[in-house]
């Protein structure tokens, strides 16, 4: 094997301990541009929200200078590289175990490769705000409080237009974010976050032949007396563009938190786009409960007949109740009101309709039989005067019969003529 010059190893070695005094301090100095550079690139990207072009043109223009740090760090880095093994090109070369060892080094420490969200390289991620969507941008450091934007899509609608919005989630590398060997990655700047503001209605009912849903979504209670009691109901509700943050607040987002999310897995910490749980979703779980409360509320501290009397008065208190709690969530309560009949057992709702006509049609028997034995009479008599008694009775003495049509006509009956001899 051939013996290598002394002096080539030592030329080797101190390049090699360059290689990683530029590697190094570009890295050092990438680290320090890094913070400055996303926090000046999430503010930028709010301006996406304004109804202007001055706020599009601003923001592609941040976004090309962002990249000019990391453009002149790998430049320079690159130069010095080449400076540094450009004589022994030959030697490195011959020798390619040096030149692996070398190019796994510069390709690991240059500050320009990277890797997106863990799994790709940096690209233009773009969204649309649709018109029935609220957004939120919030960048993930500094004053993100003040910093944060939300994107004013009521004031389209109070110009009579409508609201629609591509925006760019901006990108900075993450430093040290590869460890000591593999690359940075590039992670998003700040957070969007979309709210669906589609309105929601509903109608709960037991019956599968209608109703919003085939399944039984009665709202079943009970009267003070312990008697099942089931209602159906109409809601309707909204979230609008100034409640969007309260329901967030309170309702989240659909995938943060949730069971089977792994929140330690990079692709999930740098997740881009958040999208709020839905109202639907929200309506059909915690909205449904609570009007259920309210409702069962008012009928177990009611006996059976004080509840559907007073069905009216219980609908208007539990509407005013429900109301005012949602909007402590960012809901806003459209409407509220009964969408079926009362139910009760069978046994139960007999036993109702029993108590109605003893109630309501046996104080009237009286009168309907009065009337009943008059128009007997009248029409008795009416048959009298017209025909006659049926030769089919025996004879009647005159007397009985001139008493008769007294008593059922206003004239005398004519008798039978007397059989003949």
């Amino acid at each position: 094997m051939e013996n290598i010059p002394l002096r080539q190893v030592t030329g080797v070695a101190w390049r090699v301990a360059a290689t990683l005094v530029v590697t190094l301090t570009a890295g050092a100095v990438g680290a320090l541009v890094s913070p400055s550079a996303t926090r000046a690139g999430a503010a930028a990207a709010g301006r996406q929200f304004q109804a202007s072009d001055g706020g599009a043109v601003s923001f592609a223009t941040a976004a090309t200078l962002w990249s000019l740090p990391n453009i002149l760090i790998m430049g320079v880095a690159a130069v010095l590289l080449f400076l540094i093994w450009r004589r022994p090109l030959a030697v490195l070369v011959r020798h390619l175990a040096t030149l692996s060892a070398v190019a796994g080094l510069m390709v690991a420490s240059l500050p320009n490769e990277a890797r997106a969200y863990y799994n790709n390289s940096d690209r233009t991620e773009a969204y649309t705000i649709l018109p029935n969507e609220s957004a939120f941008w919030i960048p993930d450091i500094g004053d993100n409080k003040d910093g944060q934007v939300q994107y004013d899509s009521e004031a389209y609608l109070t110009s009579h237009k409508v609201a629609l919005k591509r925006f760019i989630i901006p990108h900075h590398k993450l430093a040290n974010s590869g460890g000591y060997i593999g690359w940075d990655a590039y992670v998003p700047d700040g957070r969007l976050i979309i709210v669906d503001r589609s309105p929601y209605s509903r109608e709960w009912v037991s019956s599968a032949q209608r109703g919003t849903s085939s399944r039984d979504e009665g709202i079943h209670c009970q009267s003070k007396e312990g008697l099942d009691v089931t209602v159906g109901v109409s809601v309707a509700a909204s979230v609008s563009e100034t409640n969007a943050a309260r329901f967030l607040y309170h309702f989240g987002v659909q995938q943060q938190g949730y069971k089977g999310i792994d929140r330690t897995d990079p692709n999930v910490i740098f997740t881009s786009v958040f999208y709020g749980r839905s109202l639907g979703d929200v309506m059909d779980d915690v909205g449904r409960k609570k009007i259920g409360t309210l409702i069962c509320a008012e009928l177990t501290a009611r006996p059976l007949n004080a509840g559907n009397a007073e069905a009216g008065i219980i609908m208007d208190k539990v509407t005013k109740e429900a109301a005012t709690w949602f909007a402590t969530m960012g809901i806003t309560l459209e409407f509220l009101g009964w969408a079926d009949t009362f139910q009760f057992d069978a046994t139960v709702q007999k036993a109702i309709n029993d108590a109605y006509i003893a109630t309501t049609v046996a104080g009237s028997l009286p009168v309907l039989q009065a009337l009943a034995d008059v128009r007997v009479k009248e029409g008795l008599g009416d048959g009298l005067r017209t025909r006659g008694l049926p030769a089919s009775l025996v004879a009647v003495p005159d007397r009985l019969l001139g008493a008769l049509g007294g008593m059922f006509g206003k004239g005398d009956a004519k008798p039978d003529a007397a059989p003949s001899k």
